[in-house]
């Protein structure tokens, strides 16, 4: 049963992925970056608050406090990124981009923990990267000067990092007061923006067009911590990359972006080898 509960949350995490990604895209805010981040954590407040006071009593303690301080550090640094990423470059370009995640993983755990990457991983790696040449005609310069491109890779580094500190802290203290905790941390860390926005620039469509991507940026949490807290956070972060597919059907067929047959395949592409690390890596 929790085997199929783990797909089941990831999937569904994928699919409010995409509705954020899709509301964020088409907001009115004129509101930079960090001050519709900040916003948007600030809408979640009376939901998170509430869960806390509602759910069962959460003992802490130092090493539990450390992983939601470092945990929170992490995600609030990404979804300004994210942010940026998404105003800067259309769907189907930046959002295949966090099929980095398995790869910045294994990465990461050659640096910190010497573990070597099987032949299958490496494998992953390399074409992971050769198919973002490929969607890029294979100019490092494109992506060094598109801020978008940088934007997302940010996200998939910061992510990578985090996935593992969300998982044990999901799995201590249950996935709805973890990610209650995470929002509300996260919100301190953005306040001061909230603070120095000026009300009288400001319209009442600059707060209403972020609350679907703020409740979509929730459920979407909740439901990938809920799934790394059962099953394995790289197969979780896999099968949520499917968010990739949704999005950028919805970006061609709703904004009329454009998807080549060179992006087409460097996205299956990279949704392949995200896959192969997860399965071999």
């Amino acid at each position: 049963m929790s085997s199929i509960l783990w797909v089941l949350f990831s999937l569904l995490s994928a699919v409010f992925l995409t509705v954020k990604d899709v509301s964020l895209k088409k907001s009115t805010s004129r509101l930079s970056a960090t001050q519709s981040t900040a916003v948007m954590l600030f809408i979640l407040c009376p939901i998170c608050l509430s869960t806390i006071f509602t759910l069962e009593k959460v003992d802490y303690d130092v090493e539990l406090v450390v992983m939601m301080l470092s945990a929170a550090t992490l995600d609030a640094m990404a979804m300004t990124f994210y942010l940026l990423a998404l105003r800067k470059g259309s769907l189907a370009k930046v959002v295949p981009l966090l099929c980095f995640v398995p790869v910045f993983q294994l990465v990461l755990n050659f640096v910190f923990y010497n573990e070597a990457p099987s032949l299958f991983g490496a494998i992953g790696i390399i074409s992971a990267i050769f198919f973002i040449l490929y969607g890029e005609s294979a100019s490092l310069t494109n992506l060094i000067k598109d801020r978008a491109v940088n934007s997302m890779l940010c996200v998939a580094l910061l992510w990578s990092l985090s996935s593992i500190i969300h998982k044990d802290g999901s799995s201590q203290i249950g996935a709805v007061n973890w990610t209650a905790h995470i929002c509300l941390v996260m919100f301190l860390y953005y306040s001061s923006f909230l603070f120095r926005i000026r009300v009288s620039t400001l319209s009442l469509s600059d707060f209403s067009s972020l609350i679907v991507p703020a409740l979509a940026h929730l459920l979407t949490l909740l439901t990938f911590y809920q799934a790394a807290s059962i099953g394995n956070v790289a197969f979780v972060s896999s099968l949520r990359r499917f968010s990739t597919v949704f999005s950028i059907l919805i970006g061609w067929y709703k904004y009329n972006e454009t998807v080549t047959n060179r992006l087409c395949i460097s996205i299956f592409g990279l949704i392949a080898s995200a896959l192969t690390i997860t399965l071999f890596g």
